[in-house]
């Protein structure tokens, strides 16, 4: 599936969901648990290549990929000091 902003992303046989928060070029799907465990309700995840954003709306035991590649949890932003 192409990702489009704003568009829901569903794994059924995974039983997770995603809201594409910012779109790219890349095709979505969904995987098998890798090393990193599965996706996480409430965390964003990135592709590295095209940029394209998920958020997890529900938790379940896959993952999700662009195209092909399993997409990395987003660091949180740091903020700057209070000096």
């Amino acid at each position: 599936m192409p990702s489009v902003m704003g568009k829901r992303f569903e794994c059924s046989d995974n039983g997770v969901q995603y809201m594409v928060t910012k779109a790219g070029s890349g095709d979505l799907s969904c995987g098998d648990v890798g090393d990193d465990g599965p996706n996480q309700l409430g965390k964003r995840y990135q592709c590295l290549t095209c940029e394209a954003t998920l958020l997890c709306t529900k938790a379940g035991t896959g993952v999700a990929y662009c195209d092909g590649a399993p997409m990395p949890i987003l660091a949180a932003k740091t903020l700057p000091s209070s000096d």
